[in-house]
């Protein structure tokens, strides 16, 4: 099979899973009635006052484990990498024992309909997944993809060798798989822990292309692990530097430049990106957003230029300037000075 129909084959089918569609017919919760939920009131069984973090371990339990509390207490007890930092396993323990003990099983009882809509669709593309593996005139690329999102391993070695091997080939389907929301999520297949492992692919293969929808994912997913997103710039190298530099000068000044400035941390021992850091630092504008000053600051630590120092300086006595600012600028200089010393 040639790489055209690799290409062909894979899109067809991953399209179909990276698709925003609604599931919500196909939840197959049983809500319950005015008089079922009467009873159960009756019997000291308020739902309405449940905890949040409940709803979180039904619909985990629902979307990952088939709606079974033995298998996803199995899992938990193992330490799985899907397992939740949030969800104590002494509580899935009581919601076990709270469901056998009613009969019915918590989920209808105690999730939303938007909720259970939710499972439903984590549900389906679960499904999509593994018939994936299913088609025998499947190619290699959307197994490879398949075995990335679905990976077990606290370090997927074996997955993301096979698929950076595959080289710019599988670049368009590693770029639908981090533009896809649902994939950040930890309720949905990958437990939001696939986008990173497809992040450091792009890096590995050196994809150019791939770096402006990097750099998104650092202004759309704020909590998303940032360590992948800087391993990547910085293995890609030089193209990914001048593209984060032609960001950080952009105006008017948005996320952009702070997200910008950020990532360039992995370049900060280059002097051309410590001296446009240092520019960037002679605009009044860029103090109306102190992160963005600061991270600009820290990459300042490597100037090595006593010109460069000598305006860093005069910053340092600009009373227009935040005191904070000031003062970190001093520490900076305090500490060259030391070092010379």
């Amino acid at each position: 099979m040639n790489q055209d129909k690799e290409k062909s084959s894979f899109l067809s089918i991953f399209q179909e899973i990276a698709k925003n569609q609604d599931f919500g017919d196909q939840n197959d919760y049983a809500f319950p009635s005015a008089d079922e939920e009467e009873t159960f009131f009756h019997e000291g069984v308020d739902f309405s006052l449940s905890d949040e973090l409940d709803h979180e371990i039904l619909m985990h339990r629902d979307a990952h484990f088939g709606g079974d509390f033995a298998t996803m207490i199995e899992y938990y007890e193992a330490e799985g990498i899907g397992a939740f930092g949030d969800i104590e396993l002494d509580r899935i323990y009581e919601l076990n024992a709270l469901e056998q003990e009613l009969g019915r099983n918590l989920a209808p009882l105690l999730l939303s309909g938007p909720e259970a809509e939710k499972v439903a669709k984590a549900r389906r593309m679960y499904a999509q997944l593994k018939e994936i593996y299913e088609i025998k005139e499947t190619s290699v690329i959307p197994r490879l993809i398949a075995d990335l999102i679905l990976t077990e391993e606290r370090e997927p070695v074996k997955e993301t060798l096979a698929v950076i091997e595959k080289g710019k080939v599988i670049i368009p389907e590693l770029l639908s798989l981090i533009s896809n929301d649902d994939f950040y999520d930890p309720l949905f297949p990958g437990f939001g822990l696939a986008p990173s492992l497809a992040i450091y692919c792009l890096g590995e293969i050196g994809s150019t292309e791939a770096i402006p929808p990097i750099f998104e994912v650092l202004g759309h997913h704020p909590l998303f692990e940032e360590e992948s997103i800087l391993t990547a710039f910085s293995t890609i190298g030089e193209p990914a530097k001048k593209f984060l530099l032609s960001r950080l000068k952009g105006r008017p000044l948005t996320m952009d430049n702070e997200n910008a400035a950020f990532a360039l941390s992995v370049f900060a021992n280059n002097q051309e990106v410590a001296k446009a850091c240092l520019n960037q630092l002679f605009d009044p504008m860029v103090y109306s957003q102190p992160t963005l000053a600061n991270y600009l600051l820290c990459n300042c630590v490597e100037l090595s230029n006593e010109e460069d120092r000598v305006k860093l300086r005069q910053l340092a006595e600009d009373t227009t300037i935040p005191s904070g600012i000031r003062s970190e600028i001093h520490d900076l200089l305090n500490d060259w000075y030391t070092e010379i010393t």
